[in-house]
């Protein structure tokens, strides 16, 4: 029986495939689908298509917490980013950088047209966090559950960023009995550093308050230096505004004491040159001399506060401009992976 010519290439990409050396290992994929996720894949896109966006998202939620996948958290991130959810958005879309990495670097396997998606969700992360603010918490002992606003947000030490809604927040750590709570204000677009100390029972060392970004060195162990204390935003536009308004308010007056001063200047002069006329020597009881003295003493004394008003003023608007450097927002410039991407990254704190 004459037996078919079988090729030998299957054979030859065999053997290089077995003899190639494994000094670059292939990027994990996606776990396959189960019938029920797939279920919720298709119940998810149905409810997009519908304009259901809201739904759809707290299906991907719900795949989320099932699979911890990157598809998941970039369908969550975006679909927050639609409905506004600034604060959902940015956390999952960072999660979602963190995972893939970078289209140069990718850390996972990555689907065609995989760019263009990373470029839009960039897009989209940068504009939710121009509404939402940012707070880093660094804990003094690993494995303690972190608090923002009495719901806990992951445990010590935490891989990034809490996104909030700008205003003032509650930020604590819990372990083993032991717990600290201190407050932190932040703005939008904002990014501040939370230093928590535990302490034990018999401790009596206070808790690190908030600081600023750029108070805080990057790298930085927990067990060092506390910042500078923060600096609240109140504080600053109130100063500001009150020495300002004080200043504006003093030059009105002085304004105002000048054209009194000029008026009486010139009733003064006229009542000269009335009493140089009727009497050779003023003395009281005489209408033009009381006329002139009156005058006098009147612009004397607007001319007093004319200047008293002005120093006054210039003094105020002196304080207003020193309490705005003093009192102004600190930046942190961040250069090298900012979001799981290079580049730089400057942050605002108070």
């Amino acid at each position: 029986m004459r037996r078919s010519p079988r090729s030998p290439i299957p054979a030859v990409l065999l053997l290089l495939s077995c003899a190639a050396p494994a000094a670059a290992e292939p990027l994990p994929r996606r776990r396959p689908s189960t019938g029920p996720e797939q279920e919720m894949l298709d119940e998810a896109k149905r409810l997009v298509d519908q304009g259901r966006i809201a739904d759809a998202r707290d299906i991907h939620l719900t795949l989320w917490r099932l699979t911890k996948s990157a598809s998941d958290a970039f369908r969550v991130g975006m679909l927050s980013f639609r409905l506004r959810d600034f604060q959902v958005a940015a956390e999952f879309l960072a999660i979602y950088f963190d995972m893939v990495g970078t289209p140069e670097a990718p850390k996972i396997w990555v689907p065609p047209g995989f760019k263009e998606g990373y470029e839009l969700a960039r897009a989209n992360f940068a504009e939710a966090r121009r509404h939402v603010g940012a707070i880093e918490v660094r804990v003094s002992e690993p494995g303690a559950a972190v608090l923002v606003d009495g719901r806990q947000v992951g445990v010590s030490p935490l891989p990034r960023p809490v996104y909030v809604a700008p205003g003032q927040h509650r930020v604590g750590a819990q372990l083993a009995g032991r717990q600290v709570e201190v407050p932190a204000a932040v703005d939008a677009g904002g990014e501040r550093t939370v230093w928590l100390v535990l302490r034990r029972a018999d401790a009596e060392e206070p808790a690190r308050p908030s600081t600023s970004k750029a108070a805080a060195p990057q790298g930085a162990a927990p067990g060092a230096a506390p910042p500078r204390a923060a600096r609240d935003p109140a504080l600053r536009w109130w100063t500001v505004g009150g020495l300002a308004a004080t200043s504006v308010a003093l030059a009105v007056v002085g304004g105002v004491s000048v054209a009194e001063a000029n008026d009486a200047a010139g009733d003064r002069d006229a009542a000269f040159v009335r009493a140089r006329w009727e009497v050779f020597r003023c003395r009281p009881g005489l209408p033009a001399c009381d006329a002139y003295a009156e005058a006098d003493g009147r612009a004397r004394t607007f001319t007093g506060v004319s200047v008293g008003a002005f120093i006054g003023a210039g003094l105020a608007a002196g304080g207003a401009v020193a309490a705005g450097f003093l009192l102004a927002p600190e930046a942190t410039v961040r250069v090298g992976a900012v979001g799981g991407a290079p580049g730089a990254a400057v942050s605002f704190g108070w």
